[in-house]
């Protein structure tokens, strides 16, 4: 069997280009056929369970009363799976394979998914070790939800800080939450982040991500033999101060206290989804009738609009464009498919409304 770089293989063959099909396991090789189709991609929710009574807002996983030991919540949200790496081949033709040798699959034993392709420095960090995050920190938290995204290729678990309950108003309670996420698609890290965000699908990750890089309220660890040695050394050395988090409630409760009518909504939404103009007159948001029917219905019938104090106010329109972009789905072929925030404009626009409502505010 012949062997090449990655740039040889690839100059001239779309290997970069597109997905691989005919993929099969055989002992520890991959074998990836010539790009003819596409490895069927898993839904971006695999499995998990939402605790503490909280349905996710895309309605999957178990639902419980109360909470569970982290050890349990893994295993009832099918989150403890054992990952590794095989030799990276490429078909070119009948009985022709090339063995990419700067490349490794990511794999799952257990259901022999392929998870994503890295480089021959990755080492796979198993979820063990992200279920020892969890358990580092048990004396302080409880455990929220644990999800299983796109067939593995992530995981990740929300645990409440237990007494960082803030009001914004009277039942409108915020949780300061730590999350700690491993992936395994051969791009995302190990790493744990305090942030206010719930995570129970990719979207909401990202956008715990993107708070995180924001505040710089997190640590990452890369799948390489290096930062895997630091990974006892960083759990064992957690803070779980929560000094910043008052902030955080001030600003939203500065929103909170600024009046915000529906016209005035209309107009802030044009700034913050930057509609163009529409030949000689300003772009209003109802050039946009889909994002707009969205954000109309959001307004006036949105999760949490019922709270006293909150409606008419900025923080209400902050709500509404927050739930928009974090909960979009389409229906297709009778399976809802979530509309991925992660390298997508929706969290681009949260952040946006975010400072702009926060300008309104002040």
């Amino acid at each position: 069997m012949n062997k090449a770089s990655r740039s040889d293989v690839v100059h001239g063959h779309p290997l970069c280009n597109d997905l691989y099909s005919h993929c099969r396991l055989a002992d520890s090789v991959v074998l990836l056929g010539s790009p003819q189709g596409s490895i069927p991609m898993a839904h971006e929710f695999t499995s998990g369970i939402m605790m503490n009574d909280q349905a996710a807002w895309h309605g999957l996983g178990e639902v419980i009363e109360g909470t569970l030991p982290a050890g349990e919540a893994f295993k009832r949200a099918g989150a403890l799976f054992p990952v590794t790496t095989s030799l990276l081949y490429a078909k070119l033709g009948e009985d022709d394979f090339v063995e990419i040798e700067d490349r490794r699959a990511i794999w799952r034993p257990d259901d022999r998914t392929i998870l994503g392709v890295a480089s021959d420095h990755y080492k796979p960090i198993q979820n063990t070790q992200l279920l020892r995050f969890a358990e580092a920190i048990r004396e302080e938290v409880d455990m929220d939800t644990v999800v299983v995204l796109r067939g593995g290729a992530k995981v990740a678990f929300t645990a409440r800080l237990r007494g960082s309950d803030h009001e914004v108003v009277p039942g409108d309670k915020i949780h300061r939450n730590i999350v700690g996420y491993l992936g395994h698609d051969g791009k995302t890290a190990f790493g744990g982040m305090f942030t206010n965000v719930r995570v129970v699908c990719a979207n909401t990750l990202g956008f715990a991500q993107s708070d995180a890089n924001r505040t710089g309220k997190q640590f990452t660890i890369k799948h390489t033999a290096n930062d895997i040695a630091q990974i006892d050394h960083v759990l064992e050395n957690i803070d779980m101060a929560r000094q910043s988090f008052a902030s955080v409630v001030d600003d939203y409760r500065a929103m909170q206290s600024t009046p915000m009518s529906f016209d005035l909504y209309r107009h802030w939404l044009e700034s913050v989804y930057s509609v163009p103009a529409k030949g000689d007159r300003p772009g209003r948001i109802e050039d946009l009738p889909r994002k707009w029917r969205d954000l109309e219905y959001a307004w006036h019938n949105g999760i949490g609009m019922d709270i006293a104090g909150v409606r008419g106010t900025v923080y209400h329109g902050l709500n509404a464009v927050t739930e928009v972009e974090s909960s979009q789905y389409s229906k297709g072929a009778g399976k809802r498919r979530m509309h991925s925030a992660l390298f997508g404009g929706g969290s681009l626009i949260i952040k946006k409304a975010h400072e702009s409502a926060l300008e309104l505010a002040r």
